[in-house]
């Protein structure tokens, strides 16, 4: 894992993706903090960071773009393969690599409070904690778009699916006030509409129709009988929990109330982990192809 890590690093090192990520974000983030801190009077470094969500929304796809979809397309991914390790290690050192390089300006960040507060009381602990949820969201970010470019071996296509993934989950709260319905009936079918989505990355993942099946009639038989039995009782309950598992609510709650919480922590963490393994799956039904 290791040595894939450093190979990839050094990709990144050496040519412009990696260091115009880290000069397009410190920059935004400079500009929002000039605006929301300096210029403005705020002392709390919270209002820039939640301002600079909106970078993320591009840069993070653009840099995952070749994570995978590269390697599928030039078929180096075949010498990935052939080495003596499993596929979680070269998976992992992707995407340490892709953190690391995230981390690099996340750490220039963690001066920015310290200049704030050479002009008035700074909240050192809520800056910090709030520093923190920005380097998991994009850590979750990360994972969902390096998933997503596994999923294909043209890099324009990888952006462009990083950048719709990235747009669903910033919207998530937004529809949940402004769009969807909270009738019972209208929960049931969007957690339908959930279970045949993960059936069809089952599908995209596996290439297995099998495997799809089962995922399928797993979700969705079970959410039938409860439907069925507690009917009423789903009424609003699709709207909050897409409202939950959205990574933008949870450091939103933290920026602006201060609200840091350990289920927050833990659904900022699971990102990464679910959409890991997930691309390990994708890619070991390259391998064993």
């Amino acid at each position: 894992m290791f040595a894939v890590y450093k190979r990839e690093l050094k990709a990144y090192m050496s040519n412009v993706y990696g260091w115009l990520f880290m000069a397009v974000l410190l920059m935004f983030v400079g500009f929002t903090m000039f605006v929301e801190n300096l210029y403005s009077g705020y002392p709390d470094i919270e209002y820039a960071l939640m301002d600079s969500e909106y970078a993320l929304l591009l840069l993070i796809p653009i840099l995952c773009m070749r994570s995978m979809a590269e390697d599928k397309r030039n078929k180096t991914d075949m010498f990935y393969f052939s080495l003596p390790m499993p596929t979680f290690s070269v998976v992992m050192g992707k995407y340490f690599a892709l953190l690391t390089v995230y981390a690099i300006p996340c750490a220039v960040i963690c001066v920015y409070p310290l200049v704030l507060g050479m002009f008035g009381d700074v909240n050192f602990l809520s800056a910090y904690i709030s520093i923190l949820c920005f380097f998991l969201l994009g850590a979750a970010l990360i994972a969902v778009c390096q998933f997503l470019s596994s999923l294909t071996d043209n890099l324009v296509v990888a952006a462009v699916l990083g950048i719709v993934g990235c747009l669903i989950l910033f919207a998530l709260p937004m529809l949940t006030y402004y769009v969807l319905p909270q009738t019972a009936l209208a929960s049931f079918i969007g957690f339908v509409v959930v279970a045949a989505l993960a059936a069809g990355i089952a599908y995209l993942v596996t290439r297995n129709i099998t495997v799809t099946t089962i995922v399928g009639a797993v979700l969705i038989i079970p959410l039938s009988v409860l439907y069925m039995i507690f009917g009423k009782q789903f009424a609003g309950v699709f709207p909050t929990v897409l409202e939950y598992v959205s990574p933008f609510m949870h450091f939103d709650q933290v920026a602006t109330y201060d609200l840091f919480s350990i289920p927050s922590l833990v659904l900022l963490v699971s990102y990464p982990v679910f959409f890991v393994f997930l691309t390990v799956q994708s890619a070991d039904k390259k391998r064993w192809a």
